[in-house]
C-alpha cells in the first residue's frame, strides 16, 4: 500500500513536537510515501505564514529535507495534477455528499483516487462520505 500525504500531513512531519503524523511515519516504509505538487504547494504556503523568520527558515529547511527524503526512498517526485486526475476532481466537485470539502483537498483526493493511494490525515467528519467515493483514507 502506498500513501499520499496532504498538506496537513507533511506539516504536521516537520518541527521538534512529535505527533501522530511522526509517529506513523517512523513505522511505515519511506518507499511508500508519496506527495502531490498540491500539498507542496499548500504545505509551503502555510509555512511562509510563520512570523518569525528564524522558524521559518527552520520549517522551510526541515520541509525541504522532509521532501528530499521521500522522493530519495520512494524514488518519485511530487506528482503533477494531469488530466486524468483532473475527470476524478470533476467527479468529486460535483458530488452532494461532500459539500464541505474544499476544492483544494478535493484536488488531492482526486490525485489519491485515481493513483490508487491512500490519504493520511487526522480524522474529518467528511470521511465516510469520501470513503463511500473511493477514497482510501488512513486516519492518524
Amino acid at each position: 500500500m502506498n500513501f499520499l500525504l496532504p498538506a496537513a500531513t507533511l506539516l504536521q512531519m516537520i518541527g521538534t513536537a512529535p505527533t501522530a503524523a511522526t509517529q506513523w511515519a517512523a513505522q511505515v516504509d519511506a518507499r511508500a510515501l508519496r506527495v502531490s505538487v498540491i500539498s507542496v504547494a499548500q504545505a509551503n504556503g502555510k509555512v511562509q505564514t510563520t512570523p518569525d523568520p528564524a522558524v521559518r527558515k527552520y520549517l522551510e529547511s526541515d520541509l525541504e529535507s522532509l521532501l528530499e527524503h521521500i522522493k530519495a526512498e520512494s524514488g518519485v517526485r511530487a506528482m503533477s495534477f494531469t488530466s486524468a486526475h483532473a475527470k476524478m476532481w470533476t467527479m468529486l466537485s460535483h458530488n452532494p455528499t461532500v459539500p464541505t470539502v474544499g476544492q483544494i483537498d478535493r484536488q488531492v483526493y482526486a490525485v489519491a483516487l485515481h493513483e490508487g493511494l491512500t490519504v493520511v490525515e487526522r480524522a474529518r467528519p467528511e470521511h465516510a462520505a469520501l470513503q463511500a467515493l473511493g477514497v482510501s483514507i488512513h486516519v492518524l
